[in-house]
C-alpha cells in the first residue's frame, strides 16, 4: 500500500514525540502508559501463541508493538513490520537496535509474499486509511489459508473525530459490519477499554495535592504485574474506547 492511501503519511506526532509509544510502554512510573500496554496486551493476546510465526505489524509506526511481538514470536519466528512512514521505520529500526531486537522492516507491502505470514496484527491503523478495502485485501494476500488478523481501532465517540489524522472511527455496529463484509471469516468482535476508567487515569485529585495517584498506582500493577487496575472498574459500562476484530482466513 503507498503513501497515498494514507490520509495522514507525514505523523506529525513522530516529528514532535519521537519514539513514544516506546515511552508509554516503558517501565517509568509516570511516563508508561497503563492503556496503550493494555491494549498491546489484549491485541497479542487475541492473535494468539505467535512463537515460531512470521508476524507482520500491518502500520508498525516507531516499531513498539513490533518490539512485544519480536520477543514473543522468538529466534524460530520473525517479526514484519511494515509502515509508509519513512519517519516512523527510521525511528523503528533505531529503537531496536537499541533494545537488540531483531525485524523485517518494509515501507512497501507488497515486498511481502503472497500467503508468506501467519499473523498480520493492525493496530489502530485502519482509521487512518483512505481506501479500507484495499487495506483488507492487502491483509489477506499475506495471509496464509488458516492465517489470523487482529485489527483494533477507536469506537467513535463524536460526529467527526477529534484526531485530525483519523480518516473515518466507527460505531461498533458499524464495525462489526464492515469486517463481516470483508474478505476474511470474522471470529470475534468485542469493545474493550471501558471510557470511565481513562478519566479517573487522569484525574488528580486536590486532596492528594493533585498528583495523579490513580495514574502511578496504575503503572505500577500494568508494569510489575501485566494487569490494568482501571479495567476491573468495568461494572455495567455504557461506553467504551476500543474496539478488536479478531479473523481468520478460510483455508
Amino acid at each position: 500500500m503507498s503513501d497515498r492511501k494514507y490520509h495522514d503519511a507525514a505523523f506529525i506526532k513522530y516529528a514532535v514525540g519521537g519514539a513514544y509509544h516506546w515511552r508509554e510502554v516503558g517501565g517509568h512510573w509516570i511516563r508508561h502508559h497503563a492503556f496503550t500496554a493494555e491494549r498491546y496486551r489484549r491485541t497479542l493476546g487475541a492473535a494468539g501463541l505467535l512463537e515460531g510465526k512470521r508476524v507482520v505489524d500491518y502500520g508498525c509506526g516507531d516499531g513498539a508493538l513490533l518490539g512485544w511481538i519480536a520477543r514473543r514470536v522468538g529466534p524460530r519466528g520473525r517479526a514484519i513490520g511494515f509502515d509508509p512512514n519513512r519517519e516512523g521505520l527510521d525511528l523503528a529500526r533505531g529503537m531496536f537496535a537499541k533494545h537488540r531486537l531483531e525485524a523485517d522492516f518494509r515501507s512497501d507491502a507488497a515486498t511481502i509474499a503472497d500467503g508468506s505470514v501467519d499473523v498480520v496484527i493492525c493496530a489502530e491503523v485502519i482509521e487512518h486509511v483512505v481506501d479500507v478495502p484495499a487495506l483488507m485485501n492487502g491483509i489477506a494476500r499475506m495471509l496464509r489459508p488458516g492465517g489470523r488478523a487482529v485489527i483494533t481501532t477507536p469506537i467513535r465517540l463524536t460526529e467527526t473525530p477529534e484526531d485530525p489524522n483519523h480518516v473515518r472511527e466507527w460505531f461498533p455496529g458499524e464495525f462489526l459490519a464492515l469486517m463481516q463484509s470483508g474478505p476474511l471469516r470474522l471470529v470475534d468482535h468485542q469493545p474493550i477499554i471501558p471510557a470511565a476508567a481513562p478519566e479517573i487515569y487522569y484525574w488528580r485529585p486536590g486532596i492528594f495535592l493533585r498528583v495523579p495517584v490513580f495514574r502511578l498506582l496504575c503503572n505500577l500493577l500494568s508494569i510489575y504485574f501485566g494487569v490494568n487496575a482501571l479495567s476491573w472498574l468495568r461494572a455495567r459500562p455504557r461506553l467504551y474506547m476500543m474496539q478488536i476484530a479478531t479473523l481468520d482466513k478460510i483455508a
